[in-house]
């Protein structure tokens, strides 16, 4: 039997990815794939799209969100997968769009920062509405970095980052990834840890003294309040040979095992072609089926 393509993790407009989820579902069409969720960060807003797309498509698709938690003294990914959009409950809905005008707010705290700290000849030209105009949806740092892209303050959006988007970073307050966790379990939904070793919103980062080792407590603690995953089979997991060490934790726990390619298209320099590429069969679809109902 031919192995099924899928991509469970992916972003579009509607907060920091290239593509429209219309474009994304196309995409996956051409590619081959046959099973896509769209988890835009902190947003359901284009959930609807997608959703009609892929039925347009003949694609098996369902809803998803990224949404960054505060868990202990740092931030996480937790993916949240649902059956249907009905399903998601109104408690969760209104949180999410009380994110967006955090974001909101953040990005008008960061265009001034990073206002005063351009070169002379630049200060003040970048505006929230030029930045905002970008965006479909959700604010997000790479909708900054392409402003100042176009306005000539940087070469590329990596320029933008390294120079002035981490260093002026103003950060959020987000929701705690237990409050996450029990919304998305009032919804019937899948909570599952994104790249869990990936450095940065992440259970692992050695620089920050989070070692291999305190993961299983941390996933233990996380899985009493709801967690159902981990994201085991991810580009930088593969790089660093971390596949079969969050397998084991996965396992060892009872979580379902997910994989993706985290597709952004050219914000991470990714080709259109990369879509649906993980390397691995979906028998996590089972497993989602079965906590939907769905036979």
């Amino acid at each position: 039997m031919p192995r099924r393509l899928f991509e469970i993790h992916m972003h579009s407009n509607f907060s920091d990815g290239e593509f429209s989820p219309t474009e994304l579902t196309g995409l996956a069409r051409a590619n081959g794939v046959e099973i896509l969720s769209l988890t835009d960060h902190d947003t359901f807003a284009g959930i609807p799209e997608f959703l009609q797309s892929a039925r347009e498509q003949e694609i098996t698709a369902f809803p998803g969100i990224e949404i960054t938690v505060a868990y202990r003294d740092f931030n996480l990914h937790l993916l949240c997968y649902f059956r249907d959009l009905e399903s998601i409950q109104r408690d969760l809905r209104d949180r999410v769009e009380r994110m967006k005008a955090q974001r909101e707010a953040r990005m008008h705290e960061l265009i001034e920062r990073v206002n005063g700290v351009v070169p002379d000849r630049h200060r003040g030209t970048i505006t929230f509405e030029n930045v905002q105009r970008a965006s479909e949806g959700v604010l997000a740092r790479p909708h900054l970095a392409a402003e100042m892209v176009r306005l000539g303050i940087v070469r590329d959006v990596r320029d933008a980052f390294d120079r002035y988007l981490v260093q002026y970073n103003v950060e959020k307050k987000n929701l705690t990834a237990f409050e996450a966790l029990e919304m998305a379990r009032r919804s019937n939904g899948v909570p599952v840890i994104a790249h869990p070793g990936e450095r940065t919103y992440s259970l692992v980062n050695p620089k920050k003294g989070r070692l291999p080792e305190h993961v299983p407590e941390m996933v233990e603690e996380l899985k009493a309040h709801g967690l159902m995953g981990l994201e085991c089979v991810y580009p930088y997991h593969e790089k660093t040979g971390q596949v079969d060490f969050f397998k084991s934790i996965a396992r060892s726990f009872d979580l379902i095992v997910t994989g993706s390619r985290d597709f952004h298209g050219a914000s991470t320099n990714q080709k259109p072609s990369l879509l649906g590429t993980t390397r691995m069969e979906p028998d996590w679809l089972d497993a989602f089926n079965q906590v939907w109902g769905v036979n």
